[in-house]
């Protein structure tokens, strides 16, 4: 199973589609919140089945702020991040995390990619592909998932974006 990630795009998509336009085999398109309504836009643009939470720029249901997913006999907590205070510290959603008895926890509201493991579970933030911050790259992340192994991994967007340029031009790196 292979899983798109991206949060915080704030209505600027160009270069997620992009990236999906030149990535192979994804199984689901997940946008951790801040305009949900590009997750739909994605969705009816490449027809990838597409999971999405709300963010705290997102209005509407307030049920729709996180959701759990089992993906592979994996659960994974899906949660924009900004009611468990990421931006100050982790030790909030992490208990959340545990409390939900999930393998991983995906969010994003902080701009800042960030990917570890706390213990036996999955910890990640895909960071922004629109507004990065804090010195950050515009980044995504793919999320593979077999044998019931969970393995994450950070995207530089400016870099898959040189990449694809190349080959379209014909020059190497």
């Amino acid at each position: 199973m292979r899983l798109f990630v991206t949060s915080d795009t704030h209505g600027m998509i160009q270069s997620v589609r992009n990236i999906l336009k030149n990535l192979k085999n994804i199984d689901y398109i997940i946008h951790l919140g801040d305009y949900y309504r590009d997750a739909i836009e994605l969705n009816r643009e490449f027809g990838i089945p597409t999971l999405y939470v709300y963010g705290n720029c997102d209005f509407g249901d307030k049920e729709k702020y996180e959701k759990i997913i089992d993906i592979d006999g994996r659960r994974i907590l899906l949660t924009h991040g900004h009611k468990y205070y990421v931006k100050f510290e982790k030790s909030i959603i992490i208990e959340k995390a545990r409390e939900y008895g999930v393998d991983a926890v995906f969010y994003g509201h902080t701009h800042v990619p960030l990917v570890y493991n706390d213990g036996d579970m999955i910890v990640l933030n895909p960071g922004s592909p629109s507004m990065p911050r804090e010195g950050s790259s515009r980044t995504v992340s793919i999320v593979n998932i077999e044998n019931g192994i969970i393995v994450p991994q950070l995207l530089n967007i400016d870099d898959m974006e040189q990449c694809i340029g190349n080959k379209r031009s014909g020059t190497k790196n």
